[in-house]
């Protein structure tokens, strides 16, 4: 088996175990809250969950990103979303671009000699836009030359909520106890509303490792040859 599909498999199962144990430890009743310190820990329980959500992808895409750059030695053999995605996170001035006239030199100088270069050290760090709701990771896998999940897929399909709408509500969650929202002080997360979110994100633990995994042996991430 290859590396990269042993790393696959450990890091998806660590996540899983991790969120079992949240689950475990949380739900259970193993520990005896009192009502008002379950009201505080179950509030969390949505926050910890997508925190491992969230460090999964970014690991997971490392892995795989890891992977691409120790088999390709020039961004010009990455498809084209790839290859502006790896200048893009090379050069910060794309997203705040120099004012100063000798800083634009200085920027344009050094983006002719990258380019002109012939190996390519690859980003290996993703952009997660502070959240990895459906439309973020399926953007990610669209840049690596993958297709995105739909929005509906599996369970989540009418009559059940899609699963754009279950990640938004996850995000939502996710920031308003993140952030001490007062309107949800006094909400307690049910162990039937972990519940939901737990299992969109172990769902989404395998999808996401089959479809990397599938795009190393494909190498759909590499410039598609014209016939």
């Amino acid at each position: 088996m290859n590396e990269y599909k042993i790393k696959f498999s450990d890091l998806v199962s660590e996540t899983e175990s991790n969120i079992y144990n949240v689950e475990k430890l949380i739900y259970t009743r193993r520990y005896n809250f009192l009502p008002k310190d379950f009201k505080i820990i179950s509030k969390q329980s949505i926050v910890i969950l997508y925190s491992l959500w969230e460090g999964f992808v970014q690991e997971i895409f490392q892995i795989f990103l890891k992977e691409v750059d120790a088999n390709v030695c020039s961004l010009y053999h990455l498809n084209e979303d790839f290859m502006l995605s790896q200048v893009e996170s090379s050069f910060k001035q794309f997203q705040n671009y120099p004012t100063k006239e000798s800083s634009r030199k200085k920027f344009h100088n050094r983006l002719n000699e990258f380019l002109l270069e012939d190996n390519h050290e690859l980003v290996t760090n993703v952009n997660c836009q502070n959240n990895v709701e459906i439309d973020v990771l399926n953007k990610l896998f669209k840049t690596y030359g993958m297709e995105g999940i739909p929005y509906e897929w599996k369970q989540y399909s009418h009559p059940n909520n899609s699963l754009r709408k279950v990640m938004k509500d996850f995000l939502y969650y996710r920031n308003n106890q993140a952030h001490g929202n007062r309107v949800t002080a006094d909400v307690i997360i049910e162990h039937s509303e972990f519940e939901v979110y737990k299992n969109v994100v172990i769902d989404l633990l395998y999808e996401t490792s089959n479809k990397l995994e599938e795009c190393l042996n494909n190498r759909t991430y590499l410039k598609q040859t014209r016939l």
